[in-house]
């Protein structure tokens, strides 16, 4: 389940068809839903969200178009605890042949895994297996979507990962493994990348209300959504709320 709603300092114009191809407008409102189209000359504009999710919360991305412009967690930086996230994802190209391998080994030097639990593997020819008390290997290719998985570490403070995919291979220090992504690029016409970020050790969230102030762009459409992802791999998008200047 997912509410968003915005709210405006001043009153907004409301329509129902797109201006821009004659729509009229339908009356005044200091708030708006998903869908709805509003003309708001001058005024801050704050949204409200309400998420309830069948998995732990992992994060919220608050965009205006195709920018990023805030990421919300349910933790803090204090809350994180010994389990690593690593997450590949998306496509070659758009259309046909747009699958990237992702299929590699990770060792997580000075440390041992505790547990491993994969996250996206949704064809069952492809597993993440154990490799001895410290490694992974893998199968798995994305079209656009995500997978990859989770380990849950005793130790390893001073230890390193270690990761080799046929794209993306790289050595990094679990202690510089925190609450912001880590990300590393693949080259390619579309966005193909491997990040890596730290959680708390359980992450009881599974409800989240906010409320957050959104700076509009001057000129044009800002189309404000939401995108939430959830510790098992789903994501969710809510339609926009298309606010002009």
């Amino acid at each position: 389940f997912i509410e968003l709603r915005a709210r405006f300092s001043r009153d907004a114009t409301l329509f129902h068809d797109d201006p821009a191809l004659g729509g009229e407008p339908t009356g005044k409102s200091s708030t708006a839903l998903m869908g709805d189209i509003v003309h708001l000359p001058e005024g801050e504009v704050e949204l409200d969200f309400d998420i309830l999710a069948a998995a732990p919360i992992e994060r919220v991305e608050l965009f205006n178009g195709k920018a990023l412009v805030q990421t919300i967690r349910p933790y803090r930086e204090a809350d994180l605890g010994p389990r690593i996230r690593v997450i590949w994802e998306g496509a070659t190209y758009r259309g046909r042949a747009r699958e990237v391998i992702w299929d590699g080994t990770a060792t997580f030097a000075g440390a041992t895994i505790g547990d491993a639990r994969p996250i996206n593997f949704l064809n069952p020819d492809k597993t993440l297996d154990r490799v001895g008390t410290n490694g992974l290997a893998w199968q798995a290719l994305t079209t656009g979507n995500l997978g990859g998985f989770e380990v849950l570490l005793d130790g390893g403070e001073d230890g390193r990962l270690q990761l080799t995919t046929p794209l993306v291979a790289f050595e990094l220090p679990l202690a510089e493994i925190g609450l912001e992504d880590r990300v590393f690029a693949g080259d390619g016409p579309l966005p193909r990348h491997i990040t890596v970020n730290r959680l708390p050790a359980e992450n009881p969230h599974r409800r989240l209300v906010q409320s957050r102030r959104i700076t509009l762009r001057p000129d044009g459409d800002n189309p404000l959504y939401l995108r939430s992802t959830l510790e098992d791999g789903t994501r969710a998008w809510t339609s926009p709320i298309y606010v002009f200047r």
